[in-house]
């Protein structure tokens, strides 16, 4: 508009409403000396760059405008710093959940957190199917989409943590956890993300089928499409789905992925449930110490604050039972998986087994949930 003469006079409060960097704003006062438009502003009068003396004290007000914008800028990151370091939430609540009065943390909502607990209740009943829900159930949540579900079950705020620095797909660089009263417990939302992951292979007619032990766990080493179960075959076997794939007529037995998993899962479970017998806290206790030695070795009596908050936030951590040694003997011996029914064996192996990969009518390696 200055351009284009359609403009006779800028005012403005200051000049660093005319922006924050001083070289744009410099160009912009240059702009209308140029096609002589007055510039005013009500704390600094008029501004030109026609003399020498008046380019200097406009450059020296628009440096000073950008210098303050750096200051604030520090402040901001500074706080926001201190704030993550505290455990504070950074971002509004999802449903079911408040700011407190202090606004260091999150509390249950005296009336959308009963309603968000049903919902959670229905959508585990439902098979964790999000469309089914929200048809059935719609008048308890505010959400209008499965993605809006989804984005709500990932938040970490309802396993009772706080999350920071968001990355893409609701995920978050650092979580606290511990910070107030959890909707969704963690057994929970593994169970919810193992049957979400089901839920993608049995849609539409599928939707009634059982799945069998192998389901969606099996991938080809060559393709890296996943096997899918051979119709009509006495004894169950698995192939590649993939067209293009030179094992797409080459099956492997089913027994012989199931033993090669068990192994597996039961040689894995025997070293992590020994490391934790005899635990009695839970995993962030050991990064809360770390980070208190941490703050403790650089010797600033500035971050004394920060040091008790993470002190007072490590003795209020849940304490963890021991876990049972008769457990840990029962899940290592690969025998006891020849006790469990067919729909046990399934679970077991989706809660503890991420994909197996084949090669060539064999498996050859395994990746673990555990």
């Amino acid at each position: 508009m200055v351009a284009a003469g359609r403009v006779r006079r800028v005012l403005a409060t200051a000049l660093s409403r005319l922006g924050r960097d001083a070289a744009e704003a410099d160009a912009f006062v240059r702009l209308c000396d140029a096609h002589g438009v007055l510039v005013c502003t009500r704390d600094d009068g008029r501004l030109t760059m026609a003399t020498a003396d008046d380019l200097v004290m406009t450059r020296l007000k628009s440096s000073q405008a950008e210098a303050e914008s750096m200051r604030l800028s520090a402040r901001v990151r500074a706080g926001l710093q201190q704030g993550r370091a505290l455990g504070k939430p950074m971002r509004a609540a999802c449903w079911g959940y408040q700011l407190r009065a202090d606004r260091t943390a999150f509390e249950p909502h005296p009336i959308e957190f009963g309603r968000a607990a049903q919902f959670v209740a229905h959508l585990q009943a439902e098979g964790w199917r999000m469309s089914r829900t929200l048809r059935l159930h719609r008048e308890l949540c505010p959400f209008s989409s499965c993605r809006a579900v989804r984005a709500w079950l990932l938040n970490p705020t309802l396993r009772g943590g706080v999350g920071y620095h968001q990355r893409p797909n609701h995920g978050f660089a650092q979580i606290t956890w511990g910070r107030h009263e959890a909707l969704l417990t963690h057994a929970q939302f593994a169970e919810f993300e193992r049957q979400v992951e089901a839920n993608k292979l049995l849609w539409g007619h599928n939707a009634t089928v059982i799945p069998r032990p192998l389901t969606g766990l099996a991938e080809c080493s060559e393709c890296g499409n996943r096997l899918k179960y051979i119709t009509g075959r006495t004894i169950p076997s698995l192939r590649c789905s993939g067209s293009l794939c030179s094992q797409l007529y080459k099956g492997t037995r089913e027994d012989v992925i199931i033993r090669y998993a068990i192994a597996a899962v039961a040689a894995s479970a025997a070293e992590r449930l020994a490391a934790a017998v005899g635990e009695a806290e839970p995993p962030e206790a050991g990064e809360l110490r770390r980070s208190i030695a941490a703050l403790e070795a650089l010797g600033d009596p500035e971050l004394q604050p920060i040091i008790e908050a993470k002190r007072q936030r490590l003795e209020g951590l849940p304490r963890v039972e021991p876990v049972d040694p008769e457990l840990v003997e029962r899940i290592s011996d690969p025998r006891w998986f020849d006790t469990l029914q067919p729909d046990e064996l399934r679970e077991v192996l989706r809660a503890t087994v991420l994909r197996v990969t084949v090669t060539r009518q064999a498996p050859s390696a395994i990746r673990l949930r555990l």
